[in-house]
């Protein structure tokens, strides 16, 4: 990852953290999902894992669903969780790959 690209994310989660104390609840979602989505495009731009290319995509179609589709925006999320969930056992699984509640 070059240094920039470092650098710029870093800015953004402590700009975003910041935020998150005078904005409501849900932009705090908002922020987390734009960065796991800002993070795949930086680790991978080129697409290679095809998995996270995918969810990258459906984090970008989806993502402003918060706005004003709060009910759409959580069962995207849910669906986006039970997969990564799903992927992280294919792969061998981690101690975070619990089913979701």
């Amino acid at each position: 990852m070059p240094a920039e690209g470092l650098f710029e994310y870093v800015l953004y989660l402590v700009s975003c953290s910041r935020l998150s104390l005078e904005e409501p609840p849900i932009y705090g979602s908002f922020r987390l999902i734009e960065g796991a989505s800002r993070l795949i495009e930086m680790l991978d731009p080129e697409g290679t894992d095809t998995f996270l290319s995918d969810a990258r995509r459906r984090i970008e179609e989806h993502k402003l669903m918060m706005v004003d589709r709060h009910e759409e925006y959580t069962a995207f999320l849910d669906d986006l969780l039970r997969d990564v969930v799903a992927e992280a056992r294919a792969r061998g699984g981690t101690s975070a790959a619990r089913a979701p509640r």
